[in-house]
């Protein structure tokens, strides 16, 4: 048997299964004939012709097989009889009659069996290839497919078909258990009742699926399912998916309903991979049908892109790029109406510079609105992203206060764009469509793409208006330039960063002494050599640093005036772009040479009459004190009478007031001609020495009363002198200006490194146009905020306390208001000068 082309790939348990049933039932139905009573194979044959048939046999093959079995057995029989001889030949005879017989019986039944099933199965081939109907749509036909497989069998309840998607088996149709498409069941190759069959790639069945831990869904259980039988759809060694059937009151199958499931289940695989197949040749098509209409559209879009890109590369202000954007790019993007707003400078308002397909009454409030308006332009502005409404109704659901507006309820689409510059949105683009419109990915990326090609050129209409508005504000700048350097009493002149000459007015090239013209493109040493090496390192500072440099006085002989020393003041300023490089250098130049000569004339007039007060004030010190020596000699006279005792004493007063300001007239002098007033410091404690002036103030102003506060260690180095000479001048200043029933307040503190004095008094304030000239010399307050006890000077006081003051190092200043009256205020250093002129 084993040379049968059909048995060579059965296992030996398999290859053999009936035989010893068929055998033993051959003998006994031999047996029988011996004994006299009838036999039979009864339902062996059956059997047998099944299992061949499951195992795929045909008709030829089945009996193929019966025929070696019956040359095998009496090959053996031969055998048998050559050792029992002749004898008993009717038996013999008799036997293999009955022999004969049952094997005639075996084919008989093998024909009808197979007859049988052949036409079952053809049956429900020709009704499962009907119910595919010519549709190539799996979720169509495979219902019905499986309807037709249930209907076959009796015994079956349910057949569900798993269709494999990478690594899952997905229920894509049931007949019975429609459960489990309806929940989307699945489940992993190699897990599960299904996922074992295709992962082992063959049947198995199980005889209580509703109990069994193989079997992932609960409808099985739920639907009492008890037999279960599974066939993996198989292509080449690959399996596409898994077939089930399953029976409520059987626990296992028929072999003939498994032949007949397999069967069907082949078919159904067929028809399954021809749908797929013929599902996926429509996909391609209908891909590559979308990919051509794409590539149509796409060409269609390059070349509307292209128009648009070439008028407005014609395009050169604003505005014509903004007449380009409406016209063209918008018939490009398929609208019905569209318009163009653009944000303000400032980023405060929106101008509408342009729009198309709309009434002038609709867009007539809209030519220049403010930048948070409601309404697409603001939120598509603030946010950089487009906005695309596929319908009437989206659009007033995010803006319903346009409810009732033409320019919106006339339209069924619309889309708002943004005008994107690098990270910089500068306005919009709206586009309105008749009709709803759905906006696609690839639709909404070409939009974007024109979007931005037009903000790109209204970019650069934006800086060809700028440039030729900046053009233009030069050439008016240059020309207001060139009036007024024409104009100007001064030289004005402009260098560039190589530091020649670029610019220059009429009154600088005189002073140059060479025309304007020869001053282009040369250097200051070419025009003005002698000169050049006082204004070179000015120009270099001004380039390096970027500051200007003012009021430079410049002295020296030009071309102009050859012999002539002559002298300048000038200023040197960089001229900066809008982005603070510096292009050039500018100078303004006054000819101060009168001025210098006048400075020069007033100052040896004022030094001589210095010099000639400062002798004169010496000179009169020697008579002045011949008089007070002659007058006080006359007061010591017995017989010199009253009246002459008064006379006498008035002598000496005025004598005495003579000599105070011929002291401060030689301390001006010092002062102006000598470098300043001498000290002497050596170590002093203030206390006692501002008692002495406190006290001697009191006896000079009969009436008035002087206070004095002290605080801190006012040890320090000082010239007494002249501290008592600051310390009386600044009291006598404070009780001339000060009403006769106040007080005039001396205040010493003490303090790290320094004694501060202040001395006040609650006269009228100083006028504030005075406290910056108030220390100058020969400056008097008005005479009527004077005490009646004054007794007027030379107005040196204060700038005698100055220079004291100065001599030792420290400082005074003055505060005074109406509220809180005068204090003049001296901070010395505790050592701060040395012996010598301040």
């Amino acid at each position: 048997m084993r040379l049968l082309p059909c048995t060579r790939g059965l296992p030996y348990p398999r290859l053999g299964s009936h035989l010893p049933v068929l055998l033993e039932r051959m003998a006994g139905m031999l047996e029988a004939l011996h004994q006299g009573t009838p036999g039979s194979l009864a339902e062996t044959p059956e059997l047998d012709v099944l299992d061949r048939l499951d195992l795929g046999y045909d008709l030829e093959e089945v009996s193929g097989e019966y025929s070696a079995l019956r040359t095998s057995i009496l090959r053996l029989y031969t055998q048998h009889l050559e050792h029992r001889g002749a004898r008993e030949l009717a038996a013999v005879l008799g036997e293999l009659e009955r022999f004969n017989r049952a094997f005639d019986e075996l084919m008989a039944v093998a024909v009808a069996r197979h007859a049988r099933v052949r036409a079952r199965t053809y049956q429900a081939l020709e009704r499962i290839s009907q119910s595919a109907g010519g549709t190539e749509d799996l979720d169509t036909f495979l219902p019905r497919l499986l309807r037709v497989m249930l209907e076959a069998t009796s015994a079956v309840d349910s057949v569900t078909l798993l269709l494999r998607e990478g690594d899952v088996l997905r229920a894509r149709a049931s007949v019975g258990l429609e459960e489990l498409v309806a929940s989307g069941f699945f489940v992993r190759v190699g897990e599960g009742f299904a996922g074992r069959i295709a992962a082992e790639r063959r049947p198995m069945a199980l005889r209580s699926a509703a109990t069994s831990p193989q079997v992932k869904s609960g409808v099985f259980r739920r639907q009492g399912t008890r037999g279960l039988y599974g066939i993996p759809l198989m292509q080449g060694e690959e399996a596409l998916g898994v077939a089930m059937m399953g029976s409520r009151t059987a626990f296992d199958f028929s072999n003939e309903d498994k032949l007949l499931f397999g069967a069907m289940v082949s078919r159904a695989t067929a028809l399954i991979l021809q749908a797929q197949l013929a599902a996926g040749e429509r996909r391609a098509r209908e891909h590559a049908e979308r990919t051509l209409e794409r590539l149509r559209e796409q060409e269609s879009r390059t070349a509307r892109l292209q128009e648009v890109t070439a008028s407005l590369s014609q395009a050169l202000t604003t505005a014509q790029v903004a007449h380009v954007v409406v016209e063209k790019a918008v018939r490009a993007l398929g609208a019905a109406g569209g318009s163009l707003g653009l944000l303000s400078e400032d980023g405060r308002w929106f101008d509408m510079l342009e729009a198309t397909g709309y009434a002038e009454a609709e867009t007539r409030d809209w030519k220049h609105f403010p930048e948070d308006s409601p309404g697409m332009y603001r939120d598509v502005v603030r946010t950089g992203a487009p906005r695309f409404y596929e319908s009437l109704e989206a659009v007033l659901a995010d803006y319903p206060h346009w409810r009732g507006h033409p320019e919106v309820e006339d339209y069924g689409a619309f889309v708002c764009l943004p005008l994107r510059v690098e990270s910089r949105v500068i306005g919009a683009i709206g586009l309105s469509f008749r009709r709803r419109h759905p906006f696609p990915p690839d639709e909404r990326a070409w939009m974007g793409v024109v979007a931005g090609q037009c903000a790109q050129a209204l970019e650069r209409g934006r800086l060809y208006d700028a440039e030729r508005r900046a053009r233009t504000a030069t050439q008016e700048a240059l020309s207001r330039l060139d009036a007024i350097m024409e104009t100007v009493p001064v030289g004005l002149g402009f260098w560039d960063t190589e530091l020649r000459y670029v610019r220059l007015n009429e009154h600088l090239a005189r002073m140059n002494g060479v025309p304007p013209q020869e001053h282009m493109g040369k250097s200051v040493r070419e025009v003005i050599p002698r000169v050049a090496a006082q204004i070179e390192p000015v120009l270099h500072r001004v380039l390096e640093t970027g500051q200007p440099v003012m009021d430079v006085e410049l002295s020296g002989e030009t071309p102009a005036r050859p012999g002539v020393r002559c002298h300048w003041l000038a200023s040197y300023y960089p001229v900066q772009d809008a982005d603070g490089t510096i292009s050039g250098l500018g100078v303004v130049v006054m000819d101060i040479s009168e001025q210098k000569r006048a400075e020069e004339h007033l100052r040896r007039t004022a030094e001589f009459r210095e010099r000639f007060m400062s002798i004169v004030s010496h000179d009169l010190r020697n008579p002045l004190n011949a008089i007070l020596l002659s007058a006080n000699a006359l007061l010591r006279s017995e017989d010199l009478g009253e009246r002459h005792v008064k006379g006498a004493r008035r002598i000496i007063a005025s004598a005495e007031r003579m000599k105070r300001m011929i002291s401060d007239l030689l301390d001006f002098a010092r002062g102006r001609l000598g470098g300043g007033i001498p000290i002497s410091p050596r170590a002093l404690e203030l206390t006692a020495l501002c008692r002495e002036v406190v006290e001697e103030l009191e006896a000079g102003r009969p009436g008035r009363e002087v206070e004095l506060e002290v605080e801190g260690d006012l040890q320090g180095e000082w010239d007494a002198d002249r501290l008592s000479q600051l310390l009386i001048n600044l009291g006598k200043n404070a009780l001339d200006y000060s009403p006769e029933e106040s007080r005039v307040r001396f205040s010493l503190h003490g303090e790290n490194g320094f004694v501060r004095l202040e001395v006040h008094n609650e006269g009228p304030p100083i006028p504030p146009e005075r406290l910056g000239s108030i220390f100058e010399p020969f400056r008097r307050f008005s005479e009527e905020a004077q005490s009646p006890t004054s007794t007027s000077g030379l107005g040196l006081g204060l700038y005698i306390v100055q220079q004291i003051v100065l001599a030792h190092g420290g400082s005074v200043s003055v505060r005074s208001t109406q509220e809180e009256g005068t204090t003049f205020t001296v901070r010395l250093p505790r050592h701060g000068a040395g012996t010598g002129l301040h």
